[in-house]
Formats: C-alpha cells, structure tokens, sequence
C-alpha cells in the first residue's frame, strides 16, 4: 500500500508517531525499513527521538550520531552511520549522545539540509518521532516530510482519541497522515 501511494513520487521522507509511548513506532519503522530493503530499496532509518534513542538501541546506541552531527562537533554524517549487516541496502542514522536541546536541533536548518541532501542518495527515508503530543519534536520534523505513518496500539489508545487523529487529519497537521 506504501508504494502505491507513493507512484509517481520520487521523494520518500517518511514519518511514524503515535499518542503514547510503547505504541510500536520504533518496530514499524524497523520492520518497514527491513520489509523495503528486501524489495531492494535504498532504505535510511533515522532515529528522530532524540531523547530516548530507541532506535539507536537496535544498533548497540553508538556514542557518535545525529545529535553529534547537529551540535556542530564536525563530524562526518556518513562515519556515523550504521550499515544494517541483515539487509544490504538498509542503515540505520542513530541519535548518538542524549542532547540537551532536541528541539532546537532537529528544527535546525542543518537537520532540514541534512535530510534533503540524503533524499538523493536514498529511495525511503524512515524517521522514527517521538509520540505527537508530548513534545514538539514530531511536528518540527514533520515540515521536511511526505508523509505520516500514525500508529495506533490496540489496548494502548482510548477510542476518544480517534477523534484527535481525525483532527490532526483534516487540519493538515502532520502531511499525508
């Protein structure tokens, strides 16, 4: 379904949230990642959590990542990146150091640039957010995606809630959701 609606569209800046932690977005976004690049698609996974890494852990959380980059510690992007050893064709961008300020840096230009420029070298970019409605993180991220994955956890998402997905929706808030 993923690749029906993306026909005709080159560029595959992908976001997942949810409402809640535990939700599952890390295990979609992996799954999804691992799921591409076994179609034989060029697949970056980026660990936009700055604050719990989650993603990173499936890694081995390397001490260098995007947060580095970000800070300014002129780091090459490529020599922090993890090459998945399972799947050819699919890397993992993981946060590396917790960062005190994790909205300032990924509303920073450099993580705008950053992104656009990995869009050449990349057919999906998968970027694991933080739950929407904790932190703004996931809608500073958002302005430099093409779409929205919005996980929903059976058991874990008060029905009333549905109606806040539909609000996000019709608003626009989150692209493509």
């Amino acid at each position: 379904n993923l690749e029906f609606m993306n026909r005709g569209s080159s560029n595959h800046v992908i976001i997942t949230t949810s409402f809640k932690p535990g939700s599952g977005k890390t295990f979609v976004t992996s799954n999804l990642g691992a799921a591409l690049s076994i179609k034989g698609f060029k697949v970056l996974l980026v660990d936009g959590d700055l604050r719990h890494a989650s993603l990173s852990s499936l890694v081995g959380s390397p001490k260098k990542g995007l947060s580095n980059y970000l800070s300014g510690e002129g780091i090459d992007i490529n020599s922090v990146m993890v090459k998945v050893e399972e799947y050819d064709s699919l890397t993992i961008l993981p946060v590396g150091t917790i960062p005190p300020n994790p909205s300032e840096l990924v509303g920073s230009r450099q993580f705008a640039e950053l992104i656009g420029s990995l869009k050449g070298e990349y057919d999906y970019i998968l970027i694991d957010c933080p739950p929407f409605n904790i932190v703004a993180d996931t809608q500073i991220i958002s302005e430099i995606a093409d779409r929205t994955i919005f996980i929903v956890r059976s058991g874990m998402l008060d029905k009333v809630m549905i109606h806040e997905i539909e609000d996000i929706y019709s608003k626009g808030t989150l692209k493509k959701i």
